[in-house]
């Protein structure tokens, strides 16, 4: 079972899963990586223009087209904020990058985890998450593991989640879920705010911080205003962008700019 989405530019898996936004793909020997995201596990590859998603099925077509934002003309944003030479130089080494469309509760869940992180340690972590309260899911004859929602963490203390390796942001999650579970946080709700309205919202969870809050934003409800600032995108600013936020330079491009600028920033390691 697999389906075809066909794609001709615009997309690499290894810029797309590896450029930080995720943490639930990875690479295969084959280059093709295997990921868990809305419930299902799936096998993906890029070929000849199309992506092939094995595991999926064809009444998933449009979640998978959704998941990847494959609707959307990425080559108009590029020109648009390619302007900036740094944003030039970064999408010239990371073309491939497409924002995903990820579930709420995961997102704000992982980027509560990804605090003062390294990308494998987070991926730890979230990954004995989902193994001690995730749904198994088969695929190819491996069993995954699906992200928890919140009724399945309701009974979960800040002492199971230190068992993940997360530190001091077990107390993070612990709140997060309470404050999602007794609807004080709803993702419904947050969806039909404006961009600034839903922050606020996103910054009253305790734990919760503007980078955190920035990735929710883009990461999960694609408001891609946003534009979250970690050290990478702090040298960002202040070596490539003389200082101006990505907001003032970028408007409502600002999140593809982010995702281009980390990536290439990162890989410089400087």
């Amino acid at each position: 079972m697999e389906i075809r989405i066909r794609l001709e530019n615009d997309f690499l898996p290894e810029h797309t899963f590896d450029c930080g936004q995720c943490f639930r793909w990875n690479r295969e020997d084959d280059g093709s990586y295997t990921g868990v995201a809305m419930g299902r596990a799936v096998n993906l590859k890029y070929e000849s223009g199309d992506i092939v998603i094995a595991g999926a099925s064809e009444a998933d077509r449009a979640l998978w087209e959704e998941y990847l934002d494959t609707k959307r003309s990425y080559s108009e944003i590029k020109k648009k904020i390619s302007v900036v030479p740094a944003v030039e130089k970064a999408v010239a080494y990371g073309g491939g990058i497409r924002i995903l469309k990820q579930e709420f509760f995961e997102t704000l869940i992982s980027f509560i985890i990804s605090q003062q992180s390294s990308i494998p340690k987070i991926k730890r972590s979230v990954e004995m998450l989902c193994r001690a309260y995730g749904e198994p899911i088969c695929l190819s004859g491996k069993t995954y593991y699906s992200f928890p929602g919140p009724e399945a963490l309701k009974n979960a203390t800040e002492k199971d989640y230190e068992a993940f390796g997360v530190g001091y942001r077990a107390k993070y999650i612990e709140r997060a879920v309470k404050c999602v579970l007794s609807g004080e946080i709803d993702a419904d709700k947050i969806s039909r705010m404006t961009t600034a309205q839903a922050k606020k919202a996103l910054l009253s969870i305790y734990g919760v911080g503007n980078k955190v809050a920035d990735c929710v934003l883009l990461f999960s409800l694609a408001r891609f205003d946003s534009f979250p600032k970690d050290v990478w995108i702090g040298r960002v600013v202040e070596e490539d962008l003389g200082g101006r936020s990505g907001e003032e330079l970028f408007g409502e491009y600002s999140g593809f700019a982010q995702q281009y600028l980390f990536y290439w920033k990162r890989a410089l390691g400087r």
